[in-house]
């Protein structure tokens, strides 16, 4: 079972065929922030308390994705591009 954030990261790495943590940190990053979003804040807690100490950092230091970065993220993976909001 991994305990620690590099022994997850390293799995990550594998599992996604990345070339490094750092890929696999950004790559873990971005699922557990839009997995946040999805289970809500009650059921996130839960998985922290239950996680080794060093997972539990890890996942508590991501914040929840916002539905604004999901959509923007999805623009940018659909059209290449990101429009900007209208400075005021």
């Amino acid at each position: 079972m991994m305990k620690t954030r590099k022994e997850f990261l390293e799995a990550v790495m594998k599992m996604a065929n990345l070339k490094d943590l750092r890929q696999a940190d950004n790559a873990a990053r971005a699922v557990i922030s839009l997995t946040k979003l999805i289970i809500g804040e009650e059921l996130s807690q839960k998985i922290a308390e239950i996680s080794p100490s060093d997972l539990r950092e890890g996942w508590e230091s991501i914040r929840t994705a916002q539905l604004d970065d999901y959509e923007r993220d999805e623009l940018l993976f659909e059209t290449g591009e990101v429009i900007e909001e209208a400075q005021s």
